[in-house]
């Protein structure tokens, strides 16, 4: 019996964890180039149930297996592309091929697909944390507002080749979120050679909003399941030690 309540306990805490990452999925929806993130479980390991006695030679019966609880293994992303969005201006990129665009912050290269990029007072272009996007040779600019992208990732300003968008391809399973779109890297990288570029639109979230609330319910309902065979459990051992030690 208490065995029973540590795995219905566990299983709450499963559901909590998959509802704390809807919650974060369905928060940025709007978020351009989000990931949606997947909560994956696992069991833990189960017993061997035996009854001693028995008419049985060897005075055992095997009975079955006795689970002993869930856990959340691990969070992952869904690599699936977000539909484009056109917006006609001249700072906003989409990547419509694998890879990540690179920027720079304090804390070294960080990886992103939201290319809702801007121009600082120096034509330098940055994200809308003020992290510098990288090149091939580095910080990209300074740039003219006219400045264009080819398909390859190539920049043009007033008819010169200024620098290449510095692409990079990671496994999705090599990424570790920092913020709602920024991502670090768990094994070294690559630098994407087959890099398509979308001047004037930007990626948007792949999170699907639907399947989101399907899941939600889900979860809810078998936080209210685990809820509902604890309270039971309860019960019946309060009714173990206050009647039936009478007894």
């Amino acid at each position: 019996m208490i065995r029973g309540l540590y795995a219905s306990a566990t299983a709450m805490l499963a559901t909590q964890k998959q509802s704390e990452v809807i919650g974060d999925n369905v928060a940025n929806i709007k978020t351009p180039g989000y990931k949606e993130q997947l909560a994956s479980n696992i069991s833990f390991p189960s017993l061997l149930i035996q009854r001693m006695g028995g008419n049985l030679p060897s005075g055992i019966v095997q009975i079955g297996g006795l689970g002993t609880g869930v856990g959340v293994d691990r969070v992952a992303l869904s690599n699936v592309q977000g539909a484009l969005q056109t917006t006609d201006l001249k700072t906003d990129l989409a990547l419509t091929s694998p890879g990540y665009f690179v920027v720079q912050t304090p804390g070294g290269e960080r990886y992103t697909r939201n290319g809702h990029f801007q121009l600082d007072a120096n034509g330098m272009l940055q994200s809308p944390d003020g992290y510098a996007l990288q090149g091939a040779n580095g910080p990209i600019g300074p740039l003219s507002s006219e400045f264009s992208v080819k398909a390859d990732g190539t920049i043009m300003d007033k008819g010169q080749i200024m620098d290449r968008l510095r692409v990079v391809d990671i496994p999705v399973e090599a990424l570790k979120r920092e913020g709602q779109s920024l991502y670090s890297a768990t094994q070294p990288i690559q630098v994407s050679t087959t890099a398509q570029v979308l001047q004037g639109s930007i990626e948007a979230s792949n999170v699907d909003l639907s399947g989101q609330m399907i899941q939600m319910m889900t979860v809810m309902k078998a936080y209210e399941a685990n809820q509902k065979v604890i309270q039971t459990q309860d019960e019946m051992l309060g009714k173990a030690v206050n009647e039936v030690g009478k007894i």
